[in-house]
């Protein structure tokens, strides 16, 4: 049985049989099935609505009570601080974040540490609910209803069909950091422009934040550049696209309709694409899931937000 299948039972048991939090406390969730895009961890809000958040972001669950942080006295949006095994975590309450009624401390159970970007968060949620898998084809775009959400979909809870949104990692990041936003601007300035080309940069990202960013670093580049919000809307514009025409592919791996995974296997199949290269552009992204996805033919993998680094690899990789 895989780890992820293991939490799934272990937090089923914690809430049916009440075990010790001592066994809950390191339950792993990096493992192979990290790599499927398609897995989610349900978890419960302060407003009983289901949220779901991608598992390959996710490094282990922690219960909340028996963490050290040194609080916050200002009730802003981060928590306070932690040190998870050497490592200094801010930790941020998920319903104060969404907007949603903020509990009594001994109301939330468990702490979701996660990895974006190069940044570790703590996500304090009131209670998880069990892994499930979602196909992208069933999630419908949500951001113009919430700016806090891309997705909201029908999920199985206990045998019974419920909505579950899922958040925007990415402005859940920039909301918490928010310097990183007047960082990346900062950081870009050293960039060198793109020599004028013809050529365009083919870009898929569901985020709108993201692609409002990269959009920012493409205009600065100087570069050319076609943006798409999921993978199939790539693909449908490249079928009738001459490979001189194109520059480079970035990709990110979690997007509706069409993943980042089948954009690149579009594009390993097109024998006039050999010589262009692909970055993917992505939150999600293990040590396992980054040699599948090099194996797969990705050239770097980018962590989402560094506008910097990001821009570097445009400028080694762009033909």
């Amino acid at each position: 049985m895989s780890q992820i299948n293991d939490l799934e039972d272990i937090t089923k048991s914690m809430y049916d049989e009440q075990i010790d939090d001592d066994e809950l406390d390191l339950v792993k969730l990096v493992s192979t099935n990290a790599n499927d895009t398609s897995q989610y961890l349900i978890f419960l809000g302060s407003d009983k609505q289901y949220y779901a958040k991608n598992v390959s972001k996710i490094e282990e669950l922690l219960v909340y009570k028996e963490l050290k942080i040194v609080k916050n006295t200002d009730k802003g949006l981060i928590v306070g601080t932690a040190d998870i095994r050497g490592n200094m975590t801010t930790i941020v309450n998920f319903d104060n974040w969404f907007g949603n009624e903020v509990l009594d401390d001994n109301e939330y159970e468990l702490v979701i540490l996660a990895h974006y970007g190069g940044h570790r968060i703590g996500i304090v949620v009131k209670r998880v609910e069990y892994i499930v898998n979602i196909p992208s084809e069933t999630m419908v775009d949500n951001s113009e209803n919430n700016e806090k959400t891309s997705f909201i979909t029908n999920v199985l809870v206990k045998g019974k069909e419920e909505l579950c949104l899922i958040f925007d990692s990415d402005k859940f990041l920039l909301d918490v950091f928010d310097k990183i936003d007047s960082k990346r601007v900062s950081d870009t300035n050293s960039l060198t422009k793109i020599p004028n080309t013809d050529k365009k940069v083919y870009f898929a990202d569901d985020s709108r934040f993201v692609r409002k960013m990269v959009e920012e670093l493409f205009d600065k580049l100087s570069l050319k550049y076609e943006m798409y919000e999921n993978g199939q809307l790539m693909i449908d514009a490249l079928e009738n696209e001459k490979a001189e025409h194109i520059a480079l592919f970035i990709t990110d791996l979690e997007m509706p309709v069409l993943g980042g995974r089948d954009v690149m296997r579009y594009i390993k199949k097109r024998e006039d694409f050999d010589d262009i290269k692909i970055i993917v552009h992505t939150n999600m992204s293990n040590d396992n899931m980054e040699k599948t996805l090099m194996d797969a033919g990705a050239n770097e993998i980018i962590g989402k937000v560094n506008m910097l680094k990001l821009g570097e690899s445009i400028n080694r990789l762009i033909i």
